[in-house]
């Protein structure tokens, strides 16, 4: 009679995914695990998120890095594609921000009735902008990206 030993199998880790945090003065490139939640969920909710930066060990003890949000000015999510069930009719609304050393131009989807709202940035104060371009403050090196993230708290002017 043979018998059959099921191996003990670890289950992989969670896929990392890329993202970009800019700082008041340093720009970051590394890792996250949102776990099939949208980064910009995570901001609103204020709680420090492990970030691993480029390069840097996903195993190794010490490599991550736990992140404030408040502390983060521009952040470019990993790519996220939310359940149709989750979409909302949104007002298109093209805005420019200036935050910290650069500029930000792309699309914020806005609940109708809450363009330009003064209180959303204390009720909302991550705002996420598709369509986006970042620029430094004086219009050089442009880059596009599907989405960037602002937190408005520390934007210095925004276009109306």
């Amino acid at each position: 009679m043979r018998r059959l030993f099921a191996r003990k199998h670890e289950a992989p880790p969670p896929p990392l995914e890329p993202i970009q945090i800019y700082t008041d003065n340093e720009m970051f490139n590394g890792w996250v695990m949102p776990g099939g939640e949208r980064l910009t969920d995570i901001l609103q909710k204020g709680d420090e998120f492990a970030f691993l930066p480029d390069g840097a060990d996903r195993d190794q003890p010490g490599a991550w890095v736990q992140v404030l949000p408040d502390d983060t000015r521009i952040v470019v999510p990993p790519p996220h594609v939310s359940p149709p069930e989750r979409r909302q009719t949104r007002e298109r609304q093209s805005v420019t921000l200036t935050i910290g050393g650069h500029r930000v131009t792309g699309i914020a989807h806005l609940r109708p009735g809450i363009e330009r709202d003064v209180y959303l940035r204390s009720t909302q104060p991550f705002l996420p902008l598709t369509e986006a371009t970042l620029t430094a403050a004086d219009g050089s090196d442009p880059r596009g990206f599907d989405v960037v993230i602002v937190n408005l708290r520390w934007a210095e002017f925004i276009d109306e």
